[in-house]
């Protein structure tokens, strides 16, 4: 474990203040010497010294004992995760909205900005709104550090953190966008990241594929895109781009949204139909089926690769409830060789910036506190 950010081990006594910080981080109750000295199988002593070490870093704090009526004596010292030591930053910026998370180190937000703006495609634009969005969220939060900020964006990003190329936003990065948000921003380290690949890490950590071996994450509305859970992880490919069949014209993921909009005269926002699908308008609901059926062969493809137990759909055609679930799920039952479960999100809107979170968490357990991987 690092004394400071980038700084080497410190031989054997810093092996068990990482045994003993991973039993602290991981729960979140105060926890006395003796139940650290349990669970991490070291003498009282040795846990003793490495909870001053940890103390003195900054990363565990002492917490008053724990009051028990009637009972005379000396009372158990107890100590918790320093979760206040550090913030962390997870940032979504999407072609229609920015939203910024700030979490501290559990990965409990204590502050949330957000933003919406409908010329997507100005880079100017763009960046005046990320600017102001995160500048708030900073603003309103202490000066403690933040030691990770993660970025998702509507591009393909490669197993290195570069982006690759975006066919959502490709005038961002000609701007050069990704190079003032990391020089702009205060942070020790920032990263970025698909954002559909950042939305079902939220969901593997927070949410509806929290327990799944195998699963896809389908965002679905005015952006269609897809991750993809192998083996209990995130699977990202050779080049970061697993899951991006909407690149194959004959899925349609790609007209979809726009064929959904067109099909009303005058033409409709994306929410209105969904929703309007939801309160059973007759047009709306024969429209989200018409839609549903667009994406189906697309998820289906992706379902016959990986076999997933569940779907989880996020985005805007959630707004429409079983109108567009149930329609999805009959497409796929057609299509697949056995149908998984299809369920909307839990997380609303924020799954992206909820991800990017995850992923600056991840950082800091990883590379910061040395923590072995759960």
């Amino acid at each position: 474990m690092n004394r400071q950010v980038g700084s080497g081990g410190a031989g054997l006594r810093s092996m068990n203040a990482r045994d003993v910080l991973a039993a602290l981080h991981g729960s979140d109750e105060a926890r006395t010497v003796a139940d650290l000295a349990g669970e991490v199988r070291l003498t009282r002593p040795t846990v003793e010294a490495a909870l001053a070490e940890l103390v003195q870093m900054g990363w565990v704090q002492e917490v008053p004992p724990e009051a028990v009526p009637n009972r005379a004596g000396r009372r158990a010292r107890r100590f918790r995760f320093h979760a206040a030591a550090g913030l962390l930053m997870g940032v979504d910026v999407g072609p229609h909205a920015v939203t910024c998370l700030i979490s501290d180190l559990a990965g409990a937000v204590v502050h949330s900005e957000e933003e919406r703006y409908d010329d997507h495609g100005d880079a100017a634009t763009a960046w005046a709104v990320i600017r102001a969005v995160v500048e708030r969220a900073l603003d309103a939060v202490s000066a403690t550090r933040v030691l990770a900020t993660t970025v998702g964006v509507p591009a393909v990003v490669g197993p290195d953190g570069v982006i690759a190329y975006s066919v959502v936003v490709p005038g961002w990065l000609r701007a050069g966008i990704p190079s003032l948000i990391s020089s702009s921003f205060p942070s020790d380290a920032t990263f970025f990241d698909n954002d559909v690949k950042l939305a079902t890490l939220a969901e593997a950590e927070w949410g509806g594929l929290r327990d799944a071996r195998h699963a896809i994450f389908l965002l679905a509305g005015r952006q269609i895109g897809a991750g993809l859970i192998v083996n209990g992880e995130l699977t990202r490919g050779a080049n970061g781009a697993a899951g991006e069949i909407g690149g194959l014209d004959s899925v349609d993921w790609a007209s979809a949204p726009v064929g959904l909009t067109d099909s009303f005269d005058p033409p409709l926002a994306i929410e209105q139909i969904f929703e309007r699908a939801a309160e059973a308008d007759p047009a709306a609901v024969g429209a989200v089926a018409v839609f549903a059926r667009d994406i189906a062969e697309g998820v289906a493809a992706l379902a016959l690769t990986v076999d997933p137990e569940v779907v989880v759909v996020a985005g805007e055609a959630v707004l429409a409830g079983d109108a567009f679930l149930v329609p999805l799920r009959r497409a796929l039952s057609s299509l697949c060789l056995s149908t998984p479960r299809i369920e909307p999100t839990s997380l609303g809107t924020r799954a992206v910036a909820l991800g990017a979170l995850a992923r600056s968490l991840e950082h800091v357990r990883d590379a910061v506190l040395e923590l072995p991987r759960p």
